[in-house]
């Protein structure tokens, strides 16, 4: 995790040194590691450094300010540009403030970036946000824009039901709003929270609610998060292969 910059104690500086250099190389590693991965393919694969909120992403509590988001997320950005990473990518930010100032962390590297939300049936990200007003107010206060929008840890089903509300049928969400990677299980954050068991569904299914989207929303990105495995991966390629060709 990223570290939060405060005015340390000398003991605390020393602890916070070495953490830092334990980090800086866990991401070194896992980023060489999957450019030796990348050479074995000929197909196009882009390394993203994967980052999130602070706290509880099912949770609008203990959420960052745009200042507090821009310090506290800056470190690990910064970090992710210098090991030579493709993209960033801030997954399922549950608050606007946080993910505004994730955006300017990310911005700041001068590398591409994607912020998904973690949204609602409602249409709205956790701390009542839609996801127009989301978009729109990203877009307006960056100079370096996201390459797009998308939610994670969200079952196809919610996002339909998201984007289908009049207040998110805007031109805004349509050209901007882009991707998913799917929870396999549509029960709300509250219900899915500190779960002691893996909520899931079949492959067949999920792949045809993926497609929906794709249909009546003209979705690009497509991926899987939490309950997900090769077989629900496989599936909806091979669906959505069918369908573009």
């Amino acid at each position: 995790m990223p570290i939060m910059l405060t005015t340390p104690t000398r003991r605390a500086n020393k602890e916070r040194v070495a953490q830092s250099k334990y980090n800086k190389s866990i991401i070194y590693d896992n980023v060489s590691f999957l450019r030796e991965i990348k050479q074995d393919y000929s197909s196009n694969i882009y390394i993203g450094g994967l980052m999130g909120c602070k706290g509880d992403a099912y949770k609008s509590t203990d959420v960052l300010s745009e200042k507090e988001a821009f310090e506290f997320h800056s470190w690990q950005a910064l970090l992710f540009k210098e090991a030579n990473v493709d993209f960033l990518f801030a997954g399922i930010m549950p608050a606007l403030s946080e993910a505004v100032g994730m955006a300017s962390a990310m911005k700041n590297t001068g590398l591409p970036y994607i912020i998904s939300f973690m949204i609602r049936n409602d249409g709205k990200l956790i701390d009542g946000t839609t996801i127009h007003e989301a978009i729109s107010t990203i877009d307006n206060i960056t100079n370096r824009k996201p390459i797009c929008y998308m939610t994670n840890c969200v079952h196809p089903k919610v996002v339909a039901n998201a984007l289908s509300k009049t207040y998110n049928q805007t031109a805004t969400v349509k050209k901007r709003f882009k991707g998913i990677q799917a929870n396999t299980s549509p029960l709300s954050p509250e219900e899915l929270d500190s779960c002691y068991d893996l909520k899931t569904s079949d492959a067949y299914n999920l792949a045809n609610d993926m497609l929906k989207i794709y249909k009546d929303f003209n979705l690009k990105i497509f991926g899987g998060c939490c309950g997900t495995d090769s077989t629900h991966i496989n599936e909806i390629a091979k669906r959505l292969n069918q369908m573009i060709i």
